[in-house]
């Protein structure tokens, strides 16, 4: 279990975190880092073809993966909080959308992410704390037991239950919850 600046140190080394969400635990890397991404798929037995949600405490985090200014109002009526939206993607990288053409973005207001993602100036690649198909982590000693050897963020689950609605930005479509 570790504090903000030794979990923001993995994350430049390319490590591995859990870290605490809105609702479950989650479990990242610094997305610009390929195989740290590449890691984090392995340990968790998932596909690059589904692609990944990225977390962010500002727009400036998403920057290098989208141009979101043609739709701020849309996302600011679910931004800042629990709400994933899938938005065109500019420039991100084949390994955070799965060879789509699209990449999910969250503008967190919760603050052990706003923290770690205003201390690590980036956003993070965010995913559930579990193996692909299994229920996540519920607590931080469960993680330590699942995965040795990732950094964990020592704070607060917020109080939102489950994993985040994901809606897309075009169709306005839901993908996931309500």
């Amino acid at each position: 279990m570790s504090d903000l600046y030794q979990v923001v140190e993995s994350l430049k080394q390319g490590g591995l975190i859990a870290y605490p969400t809105e609702g479950v635990w989650g479990m990242g890397c610094d997305p610009a880092n390929k195989k740290a991404v590449e890691n984090l798929l392995s340990l968790k037995g998932r596909s690059v073809k589904k692609g990944l949600i990225l977390i962010g405490s500002e727009m400036e985090h998403f920057k290098p993966y989208a141009e979101l200014e043609q739709f701020e109002s849309l996302l600011f009526t679910k931004w800042p909080g629990p709400h994933t939206w899938v938005v065109p993607a500019s420039s991100a990288p084949e390994w955070l959308t799965g060879g789509k053409q699209s990449i999910a973005l969250r503008m967190s207001d919760h603050e052990p992410v706003k923290n770690l993602c205003r201390n690590f100036k980036s956003a993070l690649v965010s995913t559930s704390a579990n193996s692909s198909g299994a229920l996540p982590a519920k607590t931080e000693e469960e993680i330590q037991e699942m995965y040795p050897g990732v950094t964990v963020y020592s704070e607060s689950l917020g109080d939102f239950k489950g994993p985040t609605p994901i809606q897309d930005i075009l169709s306005e479509e839901m993908i996931r919850g309500s």
